[in-house]
């Protein structure tokens, strides 16, 4: 991986800067509108208000600094969800390897499986798309609803066919069970958090504090600040503006956008991983730009 040069690793660029720094021009061109009528009608306010806007930013900020603890718990634990489901691929692939009695190709079947699991689901956060999407089953006919909740049912089926067939010991598959298990444990907890957005009364309520203290600070810091009125605005903007736009981008973590999990790699992730334990799952170079398109996360 190609190290960033030194001015993007001391100014790292922000995934928001586009509707941040249009967001912020607004406010400028606002507070210089606001010193311009300042100056021609002479108003005259308090000290006392011009001090209380101060504080009322600062409480604002802090308000805003908890929804961004908020947020970034979401992408967290969805981070850390993934991070669970490369863990029990792996182990999932190396038990089948290990205690299965049977030829490599219904071996590298379950690989191919979970490999198709992670992508599915993938997909499914991302909004969904058909099994037919999914690299490995493109010439498959069913169109199930949940392509997730099918392939992990496909994994069971299969070790209850190596079971039956004694291939497989009732012992053997205690210990393989808890992973195949975590494939929908992980799913439904990513739907979760997906289904589970932080409360609109409270990102309405923050989103209007902005917006009333950004439009009414400039009025109070004209005739106190006079033309540094524009620079400290601009600055409050950014940082009040730039908590909200990142709250909001780091709470949903399953996009495509540049705070969200890079889903593809963590894909491709475990494709590796179970090639490594069961070998080639005869994807080919086709299918592996399928699962790390260009431009994808």
């Amino acid at each position: 991986m190609e190290r960033p040069s030194l001015f993007w690793r001391i100014w790292p660029p922000l995934p928001v800067w586009k509707r941040l720094d249009a967001a912020v021009l607004v406010v400028v061109v606002y507070a210089i509108l606001v010193k311009t009528i300042h100056d021609l009608e002479r108003f005259a306010f308090p000290k006392w208000i011009g001090e209380m806007a101060v504080v009322n930013g600062v409480l604002l900020g802090v308000l805003l600094g908890f929804r961004n603890v908020q947020a970034y718990d979401r992408w967290w634990e969805a981070r850390k969800l993934w991070g669970q489901l490369i863990n029990d691929s792996r182990n999932l692939c190396l038990k089948v390897a290990t205690f299965v009695r049977s030829d490599s190709d219904e071996r590298r079947q379950v690989g191919r499986l979970v490999v198709g699991f992670a992508v599915a689901l993938r997909n499914h956060l991302r909004g969904g798309q058909p099994l037919q999407t999914v690299p490995g089953f493109e010439r498959e006919t069913g169109e199930p609803a949940h392509v997730p909740l099918h392939l992990a049912e496909r994994v069971y089926a299969q070790l209850l066919a190596w079971r039956a067939g004694g291939q497989l010991t009732e012992f053997d598959l205690l210990l393989i069970d808890p992973h195949a298990k975590a494939l929908m444990d992980v799913s439904g907890a990513c739907e979760r958090i997906r289904s589970s957005p932080v409360p609109l009364s409270y990102r309405a309520l923050l989103r209007h504090g902005t917006i009333l203290y950004l439009a009414s600070a400039p009025w109070f810091m004209a005739g106190e600040y006079g033309y540094m009125t524009i620079g400290v605005v601009a600055l409050l903007a950014y940082f009040l503006l730039g908590i909200e736009m990142t709250a909001e981008d780091v709470e949903e973590p399953f996009g495509k956008d540049g705070d969200d999990l890079e889903l593809t790699r963590f894909c491709e992730t475990i494709r590796k991983s179970a090639e490594q334990i069961l070998g080639d799952l005869g994807y080919g170079d086709q299918a592996l730009s399928t699962i790390v398109a260009p431009r994808s996360r």
